[in-house]
């Protein structure tokens, strides 16, 4: 019976284990869950011939560099964020099981059992606990997905392992303690599994601290984004208002003109003033203001860096989409879209081209945005490796498909010949075309 018992542990173990690696980082393979399975079994099995980490702390060593070295093998993402997933996972369990050992052990005392059954029993509820913190993790944090500051990770894997050593001290001071009685046990163990219990609360703490760092650092993002596109229209509008403040000067000089019977000249006023006033509106007519407002500061952008843009877009109003999330969506895309023309730029000195239209069919809002890519970076299971830093997806692919997750839409990425994404978001049918803009 235990033998089945930890055969079927085991299994769970490895199974729990991939699923939320492969849901915080992403495979590398498609059957990564039989190489991760068998490099387990296989650390495993090399310790427990050769006693290569005999004791606790000792194995908890061997067994997180193991699954370190295994992870890096297998999944995608920094080594520090594997890292302190795989310190996360490996000091959960025996916190866990010092919640529930000493009570445990106190009951079968007080009850006159045999108190050796205990540390069985906590083995099986502290992987109870694993479970469950597994899976509220990768359906809550979401966040955690993306990558995280390394000093962030630093700091929570000392206070994890911190945890791990206070905890794993007082119970071989509890364990070796001799001469118990029935009366007293309850004073030692009660303190114990509290102890236990504020240690595993803080190992939340930790991941809910760094989705929340993670929080604060896309949100200062967004502010950033913010800021360059209010900068934008400031600019706009101050030409706006100039141009209302020479108005009746203009009208005045027309008028001389045209009482002059110079009409040769009236007309190139008049083309002058038409140029300076298309500079100062805005370009691109969605039908939605917020889209407006992302799209024209990056058209005016993409065209005074010399790329051949093209847009074409039509977009369902905010009673169908919201517009926070027509806002990411778009300023994202059309970012990564001129962040690739430019390096190509730096590489090969053309500028490169942006294709982007959007358009409800049926059902759904399709957006498409091509770009020239010179650099094809690699796609792995429909994700794309950011060229910012090695091993990390882009934060802006992040963003994107953030909202197309929550809005329960499709997410297609395609980078061959040129890099090309593909977004459906479901629309209610009654969801008409907007205005249509086309530029390019």
């Amino acid at each position: 019976m235990n033998l089945f018992i930890t055969i079927l542990r085991g299994f769970t173990d490895t199974f729990l284990w991939y699923r939320f690696f492969k849901k915080m980082l992403g495979a590398k393979f498609t059957y990564g869950y039989v190489w991760f399975y068998l490099g387990t079994l296989l650390y495993g099995q090399l310790n427990v011939r050769f006693a290569l980490a005999e004791t606790g702390r000792g194995n908890l060593i061997y067994s997180c560099l193991c699954s370190l070295a295994l992870c890096s093998l297998l999944f995608h993402g920094s080594l520090i964020k594997k890292g302190f997933f795989v310190t996360w996972l490996y000091c959960v369990p025996p916190v866990a099981f010092n919640v529930f050992f000493p009570l445990i052990y106190a009951a079968a005392m007080v009850n006159g059992q045999n108190p050796e059954d205990a540390g069985a029993y906590a083995s099986i509820l502290s992987a109870l606990v694993q479970y469950l913190m597994l899976e509220i993790l990768q359906r809550k944090l979401s966040l955690l997905r993306r990558d995280f500051m390394n000093r962030d990770a630093f700091y929570l894997m000392y206070i994890i392992l911190f945890i791990y050593a206070a905890n794993d001290m007082m119970y071989k001071m509890f364990i070796g303690a001799d001469g118990f009685k029935s009366s007293d046990i309850w004073k030692a163990s009660v303190p114990l599994s509290l102890i236990a219990l504020s240690g595993l609360g803080l190992y939340v703490f930790c991941v809910l601290f760094l989705e929340r760092r993670l929080l604060e650092r896309l949100a200062k993002q967004q502010y950033q984004m913010i800021g360059q596109e209010l900068s934008a229209f400031k600019e706009q509008y101050g030409q706006f208002v100039k141009m209302r403040h020479d108005m009746k000067n203009h009208v005045l000089c027309l008028t001389k003109l045209i009482k002059d019977k110079n009409i040769k000249e009236a007309d190139h006023y008049l083309e002058q003033l038409t140029l300076s006033a298309s500079q100062g509106d805005s370009t691109i007519h969605t039908g939605s203001i917020y889209a407006d407002a992302i799209l024209n500061p990056k058209y005016l952008r993409a065209v005074r860096l010399g790329i051949d843009i093209s847009i074409q877009m039509s977009v369902p109003g905010e009673d169908k989409i919201a517009p926070v999330d027509i806002c990411c969506l778009l300023s994202n895309a059309l970012d990564n879209a001129i962040e690739a023309c430019e390096r190509g730029q730096k590489e090969t000195g053309v500028p490169g081209w942006i294709q982007m239209k959007s358009a409800v069919h049926g059902q759904y809002w399709v957006l498409e945005i091509k770009n020239a890519n010179v650099k094809p970076a690699p796609l792995h299971h429909g994700k794309l490796l950011s060229s910012k830093r090695i091993h990390t997806y882009g934060v802006g692919l992040e963003n994107i498909k953030s909202v197309v997750e929550q809005c329960e839409g499709v997410l297609s990425l395609q980078n061959e010949d040129c890099f090309t994404l593909n977004v459906m978001l479901p629309v209610p049918s009654a969801a008409k075309n907007g205005p249509s803009a086309s530029i390019g």
